[in-house]
């Protein structure tokens, strides 16, 4: 299983493994359940809430995707599959 650790160099961060970003999210997150003996089909439902278009792929994933104050692109998305959009603003 890959990880994503932070390596200190001089002068900058770089970081190892799968990156926790677009699709990056997808394998962490299988990593993760495939660590406890889990999948997808584990859950009967699950939701992922989201602002921005960079989490469509994991939010394509879930049963219950929310956007929230989403970017314009995540919004038309949102409209389009009929998931629910709210504001925390």
């Amino acid at each position: 299983m890959s990880r994503c650790d932070p390596c200190i160099c001089d002068p900058c961060i770089s970081v190892t493994g799968t990156p926790s970003f677009r699709e990056g999210k997808i394998e962490r997150l299988e990593q993760w359940l495939d660590a406890h003996n889990l999948t997808w089909l584990s859950f009967l439902r699950s939701w992922f809430y989201s602002d921005s278009l960079n989490d469509l792929p994991l939010m394509s994933k879930v049963t219950h995707p929310v956007a929230v104050d989403p970017d314009p692109t995540l919004k038309s998305h949102a409209e389009r599959n009929n998931w629910p959009i709210i504001s925390l603003r």
